[in-house]
Order: C-alpha cells, then sequence, then structure tokens
C-alpha cells in the first residue's frame, strides 16, 4: 500500500511512515516525527544533531484485515550549546500509551454490545485478558463512585418475581454510583452507612418513587428534609384513578360504545391545543353524558399542571385545594389518591424547589434489564455490577 494512503488512513498529521511490514498475522508500520529538530529545554537553543533513537510500540485499529502495530522511532537530540540531550515527545500519545483511543473506545463498544471477548482479541490481536481490563477496570466498572449532590434511588429484578437489586444514580453527572444486592430497608441503611461521612454530608436531594421502604432506609440516614418523590409516580396514580373511572363508565355502555371509549383513552390528558375539532367535540360529548367522568379528568389536568408551578408557597396552596376536592368528591378513586397525596404531601412539594426526577434512574435500569437478557441472567453478582457500570457510566 502506498505510504500517503497509509497516512490518510492513520490520521496522525504529527508522524510520517518510513516502512511498512505486512505479516501472515498483522501488519507493522514504522513511524517518524515530520519535525527534524526540537527546542532545547535548558537553554531553547534548537538542537538538530542526532544521537540515538528507540521505537515504542502502540497498537491500533487493523488494517488490511490484520491487526496494526505503530512503530514510534523517537529520536534523542544533542544541543551543542549545554550539551543537553533531551528525547524527543509526542504530542499524539503519551509517554507511556501502548494503544490508540480508537482502538480502546471500539474494543469497549464492541464488548458491551455483545461480541465474544475470544474473537475480539483475534481481530485486534490482544489478549482475551487485556479486552476485559480494557472493558471493565480501566473504564471504572468495578471501582466505587462518590455521592453527589442529587441522587436516585430504585430497585431493579435480577430475577423478576423472586431476587431484586438497588441501584444508586447521580443525577447531575448522568451516571451510576452503585449498584447491590436487596431491596430492604436493612440494606439500603448498610450500604449507606458503609460510605464515608463526608459523602453522605455532601447529599442534599435523594429522589425516590412512593416505596415505604426506601424512604424509611433514607430517613434514617440523611433526615426528614431530602426526600423527593418523583413526578411521574405522582402523575401515575392520577391516571391510575382516572382509568378506574373510565372501567366504571364502560360497565354501563353496551359493546360498540365501550370500544369507541377505549380509543380516546389516550386523547383524555391531551389539552385542547393538540387535539383536533372531531376530537374535541367527542371529549365534551363524554364528560357531559357522565359528569363523574369529567370531574375526574378536570382533577387529573389540575394535578398535571401543579407541577409547572415555580414558587414553594402558592405551590403548597394549591396541592391542598387538590387535595380537599379530591376528598369532598363522591369518586372513591379521588379519595383513594388523596389519601396518598396527603400521607406524601412534603416530598411532593420539595419537587417545586428541586425539580429532579427520576427518569433518568429509571432508564438506567432498563439498560440493565437489556444487559440481562443479552447475557443470559448474569448470576455472578461481581460481574454484573462491572457489566452495568462500565456501560451506564461514562469511562
Amino acid at each position: 500500500m502506498d505510504f500517503n494512503c497509509i497516512e490518510a488512513l492513520l490520521n496522525l498529521p504529527e508522524f510520517r511512515v518510513t516502512a511498512q511490514v505486512l505479516g501472515p498475522k498483522q501488519l507493522d508500520l514504522h513511524l517518524e516525527r515530520r519535525a527534524t529538530c526540537i527546542v532545547c529545554p535548558r537553554c531553547q537553543t534548537v538542537c538538530s544533531r542526532i544521537k540515538e533513537s528507540r521505537p515504542r510500540c502502540i497498537r491500533d485499529l487493523p488494517m488490511l484485515e490484520r491487526p496494526v502495530r505503530l512503530w514510534l522511532h523517537l529520536r534523542r537530540f544533542e544541543c551543542r550549546g549545554c550539551h543537553h540531550r533531551p528525547w524527543e515527545k509526542s504530542e499524539s500519545f503519551g509517554e507511556r500509551v501502548q494503544w490508540t483511543e480508537r482502538l480502546y473506545q471500539q474494543v469497549r463498544a464492541e464488548f458491551l454490545g455483545g461480541c465474544p471477548g475470544r474473537e475480539l482479541a483475534r481481530r485486534y490481536g490482544l489478549s482475551e485478558r487485556t479486552v476485559f481490563r480494557w472493558t471493565f477496570e480501566r473504564s471504572r466498572g468495578g471501582r466505587p463512585r462518590k455521592l453527589g449532590r442529587a441522587i436516585g434511588i430504585d430497585a431493579y429484578a435480577r430475577r423478576k418475581g423472586h431476587h431484586y437489586n438497588t441501584s444508586i444514580v447521580d443525577l447531575d453527572k448522568g451516571r451510576p454510583i452503585a449498584t447491590f444486592k436487596g431491596r430492604r430497608a436493612d440494606d439500603v441503611i448498610a450500604w449507606f452507612k458503609s460510605r464515608p461521612q463526608e459523602e453522605l454530608a455532601r447529599v442534599e436531594v435523594v429522589v425516590l418513587d412512593m416505596s415505604k421502604t426506601s424512604f424509611g432506609a433514607i430517613q434514617e440516614v440523611f433526615g426528614d428534609q431530602v426526600q423527593v418523590i418523583d413526578r411521574f409516580h405522582v402523575v401515575q396514580q392520577a391516571v391510575d384513578a382516572l382509568d378506574a373511572v373510565l372501567s366504571a363508565v364502560k360497565k354501563q355502555l353496551d359493546t360498540d360504545e365501550a370500544k369507541e371509549l377505549k380509543k380516546l383513552r389516550k386523547r383524555w390528558l391531551k389539552s385542547s391545543e393538540q387535539l383536533n375539532v372531531d376530537e374535541i367535540i367527542a371529549r365534551y360529548d363524554w364528560q357531559r353524558r357522565f359528569p363523574a367522568l369529567r370531574e375526574t379528568l378536570a382533577w387529573v389536568q389540575d394535578l398535571r399542571k401543579w407541577f409547572d408551578r415555580k414558587y414553594d408557597k402558592p405551590a403548597r396552596e394549591a396541592l391542598l385545594t387538590l387535595i380537599e376536592r379530591a376528598n369532598q368528591s363522591a369518586q372513591e378513586p379521588l379519595q383513594r389518591i388523596a389519601g396518598t397525596l396527603t400521607r406524601w404531601f412534603a416530598p411532593i412539594v420539595r419537587y417545586i424547589r428541586n425539580r429532579y426526577t427520576n427518569g433518568m434512574t429509571e432508564g438506567f435500569n432498563n439498560k440493565i434489564k437489556l444487559i440481562q437478557r443479552m447475557a443470559y441472567g448474569l448470576r455472578n453478582e461481581h460481574n454484573r455490577r462491572k457489566r452495568i457500570l462500565a456501560w451506564c457510566g461514562a469511562p
């Protein structure tokens, strides 16, 4: 292959190709810096006299379906002024680098994507241990991470209905902190107690769902002023109440009307600007026929708008008004959700001041389920934790 073509593929403008050796199992490329002189670090004199050179081997992405080894021939110059003998340094590679960053990223992405380590080792001329180390150890997959100001906590099933794990996520940095066995309060408390006190003092917001177990554990460790209930779970409770009213209405209809009402299910919570004229008229007719549906739908829409408020005190008063409306309603689903909002009143109101949600935590949980399906269960908990943190976290 022509040297100019190789240099274009390498995309290393600092070096020029001096030789290539095409072997049966790999391709060796010999490189040399284009600059023919350096500046002496002692007397700032330009040095052009070469005393010796030494090669450095760096792994790179394959070419011609063969692993590539880059041999960097770094030269040692002699200064005529102070007789100092400095070595030239590379701007593209560090002093102790043994592989290119693009090779590392490619191997890591393919291994996390499910490609076997043995196949990657053969393709890129590495050992299986190196592939595993790049993916999990160098990316800090198994090393502990520090708690941040805002964290999210949630449980996921490592075997649905039988065994559960707990995941802790840094909501500011967007990466998981840890995952450990169990979801009971004792398990969560034990994990937090194992962290240094200066890390615990840094936590100001803990976002969680309406789990009494997690709430009790966070209260035991951090007190009563850090819990924030995720807005999605609050709205989900309200939508469940609306579904209960819809089910009661369907029982009063014949089969055709029940199907027609079911088709409008996804349009009940949309604003008028998001609907066409026919859908607005249909929704108005259903609300006119069934006052219970009209009352519940208006209450749920007001609750969704409540989360857009910006100030703490008016939001607190507005939520109390919503709870009072639900308590005075004749609809049993609204009365139930009024009790739920009353029990979780303070953590829900804290959302107005600390606008964090557990959406990132739920997203990581979905990734974890994907990882477990790809690995057919991941029964080894140590490998599970490394793979999860390496897949979901930044290197």
